[in-house]
């Protein structure tokens, strides 16, 4: 079997040289990195294998169908065994495999970008180091075992027509200045990752490397509508604002962990408002709550500076529809943090005010029921 991946691949190689130029290649320089990267294609794979029930998306049928008959002999796989006990046992799915996947090389070797024990900050709070290195050993057997990286290079051209897709939707040139203005400070790299297999799911990552600079990620799930042919398509409307949340959290998260005292006490009553259609959206707990409002409530104002109040109200109302109450008002607020920017220059000076605005929000919540 693997010897037909190989030579597929010496085909679509010489098919993709006839679209190195012009629209075939991604330029080296343009302000946001694009690319489908292995590891979070073998970490899905690896999920897909385990059949746990969640995040199995099929938005892109031929490719999903291809892993799933080129990977068919290592569904007993050590490394596809484990990932079903870290569900049961940790809860571990994409969401927190998009977290670790951004500090790891590329298979096999996954050689980690820096240290894991202790654990650093950024990686959800799911892991444990006891975990984290049998996970890595195992997914290094799979990749091996199952020449993993002959069926990811097999698929280059779906990858390039993909990573072209969504360069091109990305239309905003003005998107890091924003980022730079409005939280202080920008990272040494923004990469978006193609996630070939998470569907309409989207993640945000980061990680600090030794020397104490940032690489922000932004993994945009790929679908596609059945007319393209299993090529994904990317909207400009629908692909900014996921791209700016994403980008988002990574700022956003952090200094909701570094708050936790101010935030928890108004955050588990806000929280148990709309619970049910919170977990719909994977807040599963206050704290990934106040994440969402804060990060949604900066997309909001994101849009209020383009001035396209279109954006706005429909931001506003998909946000309320999906349980986060109030936002409108929350994201109001942020316009004393862009006006007095002297008495708070960067996002973390600020969680202190947020803070009392949303005591009291719920005191007069409670006070109106």
């Amino acid at each position: 079997m693997k010897w037909i991946f190989k030579l597929g691949l010496i085909i679509l190689n010489l098919t993709c040289l006839t679209c190195s130029n012009g629209n075939g290649i991604l330029p080296e320089d343009h302000w946001i990195k694009v690319r489908v990267d292995p590891t979070v294609e073998l970490f899905c794979t690896i999920h897909r294998l385990a059949n746990t029930g969640v995040d199995d998306t099929h938005e892109l049928p031929n490719y999903i169908r291809d892993i799933e008959h080129y990977f068919a002999p290592f569904r007993n796989h050590r490394a596809v065994n484990l990932a079903k006990k870290l569900w049961e046992t940790h809860r571990i799915n994409i969401s927190a495999l998009s977290t670790l996947v951004v500090y790891l090389g590329d298979p096999p070797e996954l050689i980690p970008r820096n240290q894991l024990d202790p654990l650093p900050s950024e990686l959800d709070s799911r892991w444990s180091v006891d975990v984290i290195p049998e996970f890595i050993e195992a997914a290094r057997e799979f990749s091996r075992d199952s020449e993993y990286m002959v069926f990811f290079d097999s698929q280059k051209q779906l990858f390039d027509r993909s990573q072209m897709n969504l360069y091109k939707s990305l239309n905003d040139e003005n998107m890091l200045d924003w980022f730079k203005i409005y939280f202080g400070y920008v990272p040494n790299n923004y990469t978006i990752i193609v996630g070939m297999q998470t569907g309409f799911g989207n993640y945000g990552a980061s990680i600090t490397r030794g020397d104490d600079t940032n690489d922000f990620y932004s993994i945009i799930g790929a679908h596609s509508p059945f007319f393209w042919n299993g090529i994904p398509r990317f909207s400009s409307s629908w692909l900014t604002p996921i791209v700016i949340h994403e980008f988002c959290h990574p700022y956003i998260n952090p200094l909701i962990a570094q708050n936790i005292e101010l935030l928890k006490k108004s955050g588990d009553i806000l929280y148990s408002y709309n619970k049910a259609k919170l977990n719909k959206i994977g807040c599963l707990a206050w704290d990934g709550m106040m994440n969402e409002y804060i990060v949604r409530a900066c997309i909001i104002r994101y849009f209020h500076s383009k001035k396209d109040n279109k954006a706005v109200e429909k931001q506003i109302r998909s946000d309320e529809n999906q349980g986060l109450i109030g936002i409108r008002a929350l994201a109001d607020l942020f316009e004393e943090y862009e006006k007095n920017r002297d008495k708070y220059p960067k996002m973390d000076s600020f969680i202190p005010r947020i803070a009392i605005y949303l005591e009291q929000y719920v005191t007069s919540f409670n006070e109106g029921t």
